[in-house]
């Protein structure tokens, strides 16, 4: 099975979700439908929406369900609050491009960047808001909380190479792990009121996602034609993500990469000599099995779950993910 075969559990329910994030970001102003149409164009593997449409088949919602159930807005507004803190990212890091695709920054400049980033947290706001369901405005917020957080705690660790084990887990946790784990959360929220189950589900979500941005942290230094990521982004963003810790805890590894991490532009040909070093260490190994530790994880939370087929489908999902 793969990620379409997957998507086709609620592929109905996805195209209503896409109908309604149009409807939510369409505006009277013309830029801003011109951006909305670059990012709509760019849907990629509609990660978040899955997970929450696929949680709350899971734990009961009918297949069935049309808009205007408000799990539909819900959904629009966890993709649009993901996409914010996107634009929002590519214009710290400086970044032109985004999966191999131009971003809003570099189009549109840093300035409308930002003001579209804004433009779309309130959105999120809104339409939480008009939803009225105390438990998914507190998961919200509490997600957005913990994103900037992450944010913050990342930008302070920027450039420092002796950062631990626990300060990277704090920084992927709230920065990724969090998001995916209210998804889920959400969607078991608006299929039953079972607190166990919410639980369950944001716990899944939770160590999911750490294995999630795992994975992205080992396609740095071997990425896949499918995963669209530029070797060496994160080392030239100097990020030390968790294959640099483990190859930096070897005092012989450490004194080759220093003086090529630490430099202030690091050009291609050293991005290839960082990735050789770090492969040739057993670093990437390491990092695979934390990895595979936290899907594991993931799926012991996820079998608490009903058994069905949508949790059948979540769990083929956890397989993919080390291949998407």
């Amino acid at each position: 099975m793969d990620l379409h075969e997957i998507q086709k559990h609620v592929s109905t329910l996805l195209s209503y979700y896409q109908t309604t994030r149009e409807e939510l970001t369409h505006s009277d102003i013309p830029i801003i439908n011109d951006i909305n149409k670059h990012i709509m164009s760019q849907n990629g593997k509609q990660l978040r929406p899955m997970l929450t449409l696929l949680s709350a088949c899971c734990c009961g919602l009918p297949d069935n369900t049309t808009p205007p159930h408000p799990l539909f807005n819900a959904v629009a507004a966890i993709e649009t609050l993901h996409t914010s803190t996107l634009i929002h990212d590519d214009v710290v890091d400086e970044s032109n491009v985004r999966r191999g695709n131009p971003t809003v920054n570099h189009l549109w400049g840093n300035k409308t960047a930002v003001l579209l980033g804004d433009y779309y947290l309130a959105l999120v706001m809104k339409t939480i808001n008009a939803i009225d369901n105390k438990t998914i405005t507190q998961i919200i917020n509490h997600t957005v909380i913990q994103m900037s957080e992450g944010e913050l705690l990342q930008q302070q660790q920027s450039n420092n190479y002796d950062t631990d084990q626990s300060v990277y887990y704090q920084i992927i946790r709230k920065k990724t792990a969090l998001f995916l784990a209210a998804c889920c959360k959400i969607g078991a929220a608006f299929a039953t009121d079972r607190t166990d189950l919410h639980d369950e589900a944001y716990l899944f979500g939770e160590n999911i996602g750490i294995a999630f941005q795992i994975r992205d942290d080992l396609l740095d230094f071997k990425p896949t034609q499918l995963s669209g990521k530029p070797q060496g982004n994160d080392i030239k963003e100097h990020k030390c993500t968790l294959p640099l810790i483990f190859a930096l805890e070897n005092d012989i590894t450490k004194d080759k990469l220093l003086p090529l991490l630490t430099k202030n532009g690091i050009s291609d040909n050293e991005i290839s000599l960082i990735t050789q070093i770090v492969e040739q260490s057993d670093s990437i190994q390491k990092t695979e099995a934390v990895m595979h530790h936290y899907l594991r994880k993931a799926q012991q939370h996820l079998l608490h779950l009903p058994d069905n087929k949508y949790r059948d489908a979540i769990y083929k999902l956890t397989d993919l993910l080390q291949e998407i």
